[in-house]
């Protein structure tokens, strides 16, 4: 009776432990794509919380730690995404250290590209608003 009892518990811990390892997953790449967006509003509150992403040296380690994670799932897209994590953190930080005026960059090309969409977004509020009758708004 003892032995089951510690043998339910063991696969509970194991897979509680994959759901953490997959929230931390998730999580992660929840992250980058925000980061990688570079939207206006979500680049103030990733700065200051996740600075160390701006650093290359620092941005490689979080990427080699995300690799780390999606390995210990030890599965086949586990290790596949392990390595492609590990070649992109390679390929991030000699980017970001040898052109250092990319980042600046690409976030001149998301504030333009964000003022365009605004701006052709209200013309079109404005052209649907103005030209549906009010009863079939």
């Amino acid at each position: 009776m003892l032995m089951r009892l510690g043998n339910v518990v063991a696969a509970a811990l194991l897979i509680f432990g994959s759901m953490v390892l997959g929230g931390y997953g998730i999580c992660f790449g929840l992250l980058i794509c925000s980061l990688e967006s570079n939207l206006s509003f979500l680049r103030k509150p990733i700065a200051s919380n996740f600075g160390f992403l701006y650093s290359p040296s620092l941005r490689l380690l979080f990427y080699v730690l995300m690799g780390m994670v999606a390995w210990s799932f030890g599965t086949i897209l586990g290790a596949t995404s392990a390595g492609a994590l590990c070649l992109l953190a390679l390929v991030n930080t000699y980017v970001l250290c040898r052109y250092p005026g990319y980042g600046r960059a690409l976030r001149d090309m998301s504030d333009e590209e964000e003022r365009r969409l605004r701006r052709e977004g209200a013309k079109q509020v404005w052209k649907h608003g103005a030209t549906l009758p009010w009863w079939e708004v």
